[in-house]
């Protein structure tokens, strides 16, 4: 069957894949095209009054008849009612017997079928086929990613459906691939955990105001809601979380499903593409310097420069801080610097705890790196009443030596800092739609995801890459 959409009326509308093609075609080429089945035209055969991009004018008794992928549809009420408040299919195709339809621009048709909701009278058309999405499935730890046509699925209770615009690529995707850490998905899955797009469809309890609302899937895919940390605004440490892309199936495919309660609304001022990263890579860097309680003035190391990396330096420069930023390759670098870094260091070629202590030393280091000797550098560059923010995530439960004597007089704390909350992302999406941080990404096919991998393990990303559907 089709996809479910929103509608404003007791019938349902669906639409089939070709006319969630046709919107993406018309969405490329006008931005955000809107369609209407206008009062007294827009039959087959009917010349409206339309104007460009496939827009048309809303007539006096025109009510809503749904919304397609952020592009709404009204049909005349009278027609509605005399057609007996059908389910309609929208489609694209020629115009046949047993539907209307209207003209969209580009040399395209839709054509809306009837179909009775009880099933009462004969299909004037064949049944519509299956929904299919492309989808990237790891099936095994270690093994190529598999590009797989799967069902879409259904939103169950307390869930929406989301399909995807962006789906930004994150380390842990790999880590979750490789099986790296000690809490292991189970294959076969769907990575990712940072997906843009509008809601498609609503599960039970749900209000159906969401749909159409563009959103982000994060990497807390659900918390229980009920614990201490749930209660008190820290619901990334619920005992209970479920995980985008780890625990559930997550976003490198063109439809996901999502707790309703964990999506975050994604402002008119943020683009699909940019949200992508803000939503992990953002929202985590953000939530890093938040917890350091950096001030002005304060000298802020920020190791590994990449998609986590490029916008700590923009979080730190932010509320104040004078940045170092420390890195291998010298184009990692070089971004830093053009993003405002006050100090770079090449950790290939100079000793980063010598060059950051003839800076004066760090007030705070952020490790993004996943390297242990990252960690062990960081903390020696630290001043007195110095904070160590750990935030990479190491490969094989990695660990290093934190001496006592000197921690303890040196007035020294490490702070774990995990993705942040969905208020600290709604945060991040206020900043970037006030035009106070970029994002620096290149765009990605869903079919390059095994080589896209490859460029981030190589050190090939200058930042972000982002999947576009």
């Amino acid at each position: 069957m089709p996809a479910t959409l929103h509608n404003g009326n007791a019938g349902r509308v669906t639409a089939t894949r070709a006319a969630h093609k046709a919107i993406a075609a018309l969405r490329a080429a006008h931005g955000r095209p809107v369609m209407f089945v206008q009062s007294g035209g827009c039959c087959d055969g009917s010349d409206p009054m339309c104007f460009p991009g496939g827009e048309f004018a809303l007539g006096e008794g025109d009510m809503l008849l749904g919304v397609l992928d952020g592009c709404t549809f009204h049909i005349d009420a009278d027609l509605y009612q005399a057609l007996g408040r059908p389910r309609l299919v929208l489609d694209v195709e020629e115009g046949t017997p047993g539907g209307f339809s209207l003209a969209a621009g580009d040399g395209l048709r839709f054509v809306t079928h009837i179909q009775d909701p009880d099933e009462t009278r004969a299909r004037t058309h064949p049944p519509s086929e299956e929904l299919i999405m492309k989808a990237a499935v790891v099936t095994d730890f270690g093994k190529p990613l598999e590009i797989q046509d799967l069902p879409v699925p259904e939103p169950g209770p307390g869930q929406v459906l989301v399909r995807m615009e962006a789906s930004g690529l994150c380390h842990t995707d790999i880590h979750a691939a490789h099986g790296d850490w000690p809490v292991k998905p189970q294959p076969p899955f769907i990575p990712g955990h940072e997906g843009i797009g509008p809601v498609q469809a609503v599960g039970a309890g749900v209000s159906e105001d969401l749909i159409g609302q563009r959103v982000a899937i994060p990497w807390l895919g659900s918390s229980c809601g009920t614990c201490r940390y749930c209660l008190s605004g820290w619901e990334t440490l619920c005992q209970s979380q479920v995980n985008s892309g780890y625990s559930v199936d997550g976003c490198y495919a063109e439809y996901a499903v999502a707790d309703a309660g964990a999506v975050v609304q994604v402002p008119d001022g943020v683009s699909s593409f940019d949200a992508a990263p803000l939503t992990c890579a953002g929202v985590t860097t953000y939530k890093a310097i938040k917890v350091a309680n950096v001030v002005p003035a304060e000298r802020v190391a920020v190791f590994g420069i990449g998609g986590l990396g490029h916008l700590a330096v923009q979080y730190a420069r932010l509320v104040g801080g004078f940045v170092t930023a420390v890195d291998l390759e010298p184009d990692k670098l070089g971004l830093a610097h053009k993003l405002g870094a006050d100090q770079i260091v090449n950790a290939r070629t100079h000793d980063p705890v010598e060059e950051i202590k003839k800076a004066g030393g760090a007030d705070v280091a952020v490790v993004l790196a996943a390297s242990a000797k990252a960690f062990e550098q960081a903390y020696r560059s630290l001043n007195r009443g110095g904070r160590l923010v750990m935030v990479g995530l190491p490969a094989d439960n990695a660990s290093i030596n934190v001496p006592i004597f000197e921690t303890v007089l040196g007035g020294i704390s490490v702070i774990g800092s995990i993705v942040g909350t969905r208020q600290d992302l709604a945060e991040v999406f206020a900043l970037h739609a006030a035009g106070r941080t970029q994002v620096i990404a290149e765009q990605r096919r869903l079919e390059q995801v095994n080589e896209s991998f490859d460029e981030v393990l190589g050190g090939r990303a200058e930042a972000r890459l982002v999947f576009e559907f």
